[in-house]
Order: structure tokens, then C-alpha cells, then sequence
């Protein structure tokens, strides 16, 4: 989805319209118009503004993968986890249900192994410095609802990557139509887990 799309969509979950979005952002409304349409890219400002009136993070809308990521929020969170499992920086592995979810008391959350030859995690216990190899730092989320949340993600983006394998490089059209299906649903599953504005607590 374009950030326009996103806007639009988020716009309509919480059943506002263009006017009322400008309104709440004090953004002119023929400029809600053309980011919606895509004849116009809000800046980080705006985005901001639009965002917050929208009660979703600011990654959801300009995009998990790129540059400038923020770690202020809940869904802020959310999205960044998004990109580090994307990425390969974190693994998540298990044993998977019926429903395709992976169950709850066999995920091990990994930092990948690759890693574990440029890095080593460093800590101090009465006075004497230990290191752990990366390999063995297990992940452990400590919020029941980030972990549900991020499972949730793994489950669609699951989904998503096994029809994008089995199409394969030249999917018909009927074949390519359930995959921007998939597509869009998983787009909406990372916008819905990315709303959260409650701050992170430090």
C-alpha cells in the first residue's frame, strides 16, 4: 500500500472524512485530498500530524522499512519488530497449530546466528565481565500483548510469504489476484498492530 492508501484506509477504520481529517490536523483539505490520491506526498510534519489524528504510528503510515524509525510507542514497537523479522534479525520459530498461528508455549524468538560472529552480548555481575554469543540470546518478550501481537503479524506474513513461494515467478491471473488479496490483508493486520499509542514505559 502507497503512504495515500494507508491514509485512506485509516481514515475510513475510524469512520472519518477528509474534512474531518484536515480539520483534526490542521492540514488544508485539498492537500488530504491529493496524499490520499497520491498527487502529493506528505512530509514528516504532516505525516505526523495525520498520524496521531488517525491514532496510529507514524511508521505504519510512512513505512516500517524505511529510514527514520522512532521507538516512542507501543506500535511504534510493533513495527519495528515487523522489520527486524522481515530482515532476518530476528527468527521466530515453532511448532504451528492447525489454524497456521504458531503455539504460544513452543516459540523461541531468535537473534539470527549470522550475527553471533560480529557481535557478543556483554554484562557485568559483581564486578566480572561475561559475554553471551548471540546464538544463545533467546528473545523474551515480556508484554503478553506485544507477543500475541507479533504472532498474529507471523501468522499473516506466514500466510503471505508460502502463497508468494507457491505461486511461483509467473502466477496466472486468478493466482495473483489471492495474492494481492493476502497482500492488502497483511498491509491492514501491520496498520491495525501499529495503532497503539501508548508511550513505552522505560
Amino acid at each position: 500500500m502507497t503512504v495515500g492508501e494507508k491514509i485512506k484506509y485509516c481514515r475510513k477504520q475510524i469512520g472519518i472524512t477528509q474534512d474531518k481529517l484536515a480539520e483534526l490536523t490542521g492540514i488544508h483539505p485539498v492537500s488530504i485530498r491529493k496524499y490520499e490520491t497520491n498527487k502529493m506526498q506528505p512530509q514528516p510534519p504532516q505525516l505526523e500530524k495525520i498520524a496521531a489524528a488517525l491514532g496510529v504510528s507514524y511508521n505504519a503510515l510512512n513505512g516500517s522499512d524505511t529510514a527514520g524509525l522512532r521507538l516512542e510507542t507501543v506500535g511504534d514497537l510493533m513495527g519495528i519488530l515487523m522489520v527486524l523479522c522481515n530482515s532476518s534479525i530476528l527468527q521466530i520459530s515453532g511448532e504451528r497449530g492447525e489454524d497456521k498461528l504458531l503455539k504460544d508455549n513452543t516459540v523461541s524468538i531468535r537473534l539470527n546466528p549470522v550475527l553471533s560472529s560480529y557481535l557478543e552480548i556483554g554484562y557485568t555481575v559483581r564486578g566480572k565481565t561475561h559475554t553471551l554469543s548471540l546464538q544463545d540470546a533467546l528473545l523474551n518478550i515480556r508484554s503478553y500483548k506485544v507477543f500475541n501481537d507479533l504472532l498474529k503479524w507471523e501468522k499473516m506474513n506466514y500466510l503471505y510469504q508460502s502463497a508468494l513461494k507457491s505461486a511461483g515467478d509467473n502466477p496466472n491471473e486468478a493466482t495473483q489476484a489471492a495474492i494481492d488479496e493476502i497482500t492488502e490483508t497483511k498491509e491492514k493486520v501491520e496498520l491495525e498492530l501499529q495503532k497503539s499509542q501508548m508511550a513505552l514505559c522505560f
